[in-house]
């Protein structure tokens, strides 16, 4: 099988890799190469930073409030109740141009990885002069995802990964989504580069999950949080839809073929590909050739 000789390649240039395939709903492929912290051989339920990955449990959080009218996705973001002085140039600024890269946020990049601050302490520093001009435009920042993070805690008055727990796992009757910020645990793959450098990124980037876990989640995806899960918030290709995770020292992939009915996520602990998008760009066409969907290279958007 091809998804088979994928998952070999990241195994073969990483430290760690996970990979799990769920069609139908049922879990076809779970494969997993290297140890946890404490030694253990890795399984594809062995929680890993996913990075940006993290984008798409926060969005999911994002539509089940919505759907549940805790909040409106297109009303503007009530920053005061974020605790957050926000600039008045951000007063009409919704969450699904949160969702979507297109607020104005600024993009900032090496500064998430500069010290060990949290999300809430770090954002608002970004909203304190008003919107730039590419607002309305995407322009991918995780200061928006950020800021949905803090949306679903103060919405849900739970920390970010327990309300991803509340929403997303309880139903599905599972556990083991954490945030970077609590540490890791001697069952997690290591980061070997220290979780605390990703403590900025909230829900951007600071969930811990196995490919199990995202799997099953994004498995049970339904077409009212479809209507949330747009793009371009959401990457598409000519398989499907999903996101992809790329910081030093971890890279992943989460990817929904076949309108739900198959669902391929893998993780690496280390650096090859170079990036989430290159995990992607392997396993995705793989997946998708094993069952006859197609073949050749995704040809994603937003890139």
């Amino acid at each position: 099988m091809q998804a088979s000789r994928a998952f070999d390649t990241l195994a073969q240039r990483n430290s760690a890799a996970a990979m799990t395939v769920v069609r139908d709903g049922n879990v076809v492929v779970a494969r997993a190469a290297g140890t946890t912290i404490d030694g253990a051989p890795a399984t594809s339920d062995s929680p890993m930073v996913v990075a940006s990955v993290s984008k798409l449990l926060t969005a999911l959080v994002i539509a089940r409030l919505d759907r549940a009218d805790s909040i409106d996705i297109d009303e503007p973001v009530p920053w005061a109740d974020l605790g957050i002085a926000a600039h008045p140039g951000w007063d009409d600024v919704t969450a699904r141009e949160l969702l979507a890269h297109t607020s104005g946020m600024p993009v900032v990049r090496p500064a998430w990885f500069d010290g060990e601050i949290d999300c809430a302490t770090f954002l608002p520093a970004l909203v304190d002069r008003p919107p730039n001009p590419t607002r309305g435009r995407w322009t991918y920042s995780n200061g928006n995802y950020c800021a949905l993070g803090i949306l679903a805690e103060r919405t849900t008055a739970l920390a970010l990964d327990q309300a991803v727990q509340q929403l997303l796992l309880d139903p599905l009757g599972l556990t083991g989504i954490r945030l970077t910020t609590t540490g890791q645990l001697p069952s997690d793959v290591e980061y070997r580069l220290d979780v605390s450098r990703l403590s900025r990124l909230g829900g951007a980037g600071s969930l811990i999950a196995s490919t199990d876990d995202v799997g099953a989640v994004l498995a049970a995806v339904t077409a009212d949080d479809l209507r949330v899960l747009r793009w371009p918030g959401v990457m598409v290709d000519q398989h499907g839809w999903g996101h992809t995770g790329t910081v030093d020292g971890a890279r992943s992939c989460a990817w929904v073929l076949e309108e739900g009915r198959t669902v391929v996520t893998a993780t690496v602990a280390g650096s090859s590909p170079s990036t989430g998008g290159g995990v992607c760009d392997l396993v995705v066409p793989a997946v998708a050739a094993d069952l006859d969907l197609g073949t050749g290279p995704p040809l994603r958007s937003p890139p």
